[in-house]
């Protein structure tokens, strides 16, 4: 099986089951209401869920080693410099069309975007299900790489 950067093996049952359970439970988030308890919780358990993986498995300091990109190069002092770019951007985009004059038809901010293409329940499950996968990658992403056997 191929290795990912961490140098553990990709793919398995493990990753199967994760597929498996994670779409069923994205097919489970896209039928209820939104602003709902039963939404707030099923979004809710996935957000805890990376937030103490993340205290948990990121390690505090890094060692010198893993501090240093495969090619030898110092990581850059700032890694989530392009997070905070990306964040202003939405942030921003968000606001210029909210404050601009018109309706939202003619000028629609990024969560009207969204809204249109959740409306479904198919768009719904797809998106919940690449957010739950977006979480699992920023919590693996930032975990010290071990092999696995």
């Amino acid at each position: 099986m191929p290795a990912d950067a961490h140098g553990t093996r990709v793919g398995g049952p493990l990753v199967v089951v994760g597929l498996v359970v994670s779409a069923g439970y994205a097919v489970a988030a896209a039928w209820t209401t939104p602003f709902t308890w039963g939404a707030n919780l099923i979004t809710a358990i996935p957000i805890a869920a990376v937030a103490i993986g993340a205290a948990v498995l990121w390690p505090a300091r890094p060692d010198k080693p893993s501090a240093l990109v495969r090619d030898g190069r110092a990581r850059p002092r700032h890694p989530y410099l392009g997070w905070v770019v990306l964040l202003a951007a939405v942030v921003g985009w968000e606001l210029a069309e909210y404050l601009w004059r018109g309706s939202r038809g003619a000028h629609p901010t990024l969560s009207s975007m969204v809204d249109a293409f959740d409306a479904h329940t198919v768009g719904k499950a797809v998106a919940f299900f690449a957010w739950l996968w977006l979480g699992a990658a920023i919590v693996r992403s930032g975990t010290p790489g071990r092999v696995r056997t």
